[in-house]
């Protein structure tokens, strides 16, 4: 191979190469992301609009939030009401079972006042304590020792601790 022939294969490989490397570099900035045009209008246009409709929204939103307390606040006044009646009710619940209860407490002491000793002990001693001991706190003393004296000594006891109890506290809410 003769000289010149070396030299037109590496000036055919360089203008080869040199072919190629263009060619690739075109390929490689096709294939490269473009950067994006700038795009301030919108950005400033949106920055604008925030800003002139922030006082618009601001006022908008305090006006739903004092709608929704002074809704909140009516609810409210509703619940308070509906409890008031409640109570009321209850209260005269409470007053119409303590006069039943008064009424029925009277005739059962009438009742008791009018037995024999021995029978009205008989009852008593099957009675729950708050209900002996209050029955023979209303009876005339003279009635009720001789409803005492009839009943079992335990039994006898146990109630007059608790009448004595009963007088005891009444005695600590009395002023004199």
């Amino acid at each position: 191979m003769s000289c010149l022939s070396r030299g037109v294969k590496s000036a055919l490989g360089l203008v080869v190469a040199g072919a190629l490397f263009g060619f690739g570099s075109q390929v490689l900035a096709a294939q490269s992301p473009q950067p994006k045009p700038a795009v301030d209008a919108p950005k400033q246009d949106a920055a604008l609009y925030c800003e002139n409709t922030a006082d618009k929204a601001a006022e908008a939103r305090l006006k739903w939030q004092t709608w929704k307390l002074v809704s909140l606040e009516a609810k409210l006044r509703e619940r308070i009401e509906e409890l008031n009646r409640k109570q009321e009710e209850f209260e005269r619940w409470v007053e119409r079972r303590e006069q039943l209860l008064a009424e029925v407490e009277g005739q059962v002491v009438s009742i008791i006042a009018k037995m024999r000793p021995e029978a009205a002990a008989a009852q008593l001693a099957t009675s729950d304590d708050e209900t002996a001991t209050g029955v023979l706190l209303k009876l005339k003393a003279r009635s009720a020792s001789q409803i005492l004296d009839e009943m079992d000594p335990a039994r006898a006891a146990q109630l007059t601790r608790s009448m004595v109890g009963f007088s005891a506290d009444n005695d600590k809410d009395r002023s004199f």
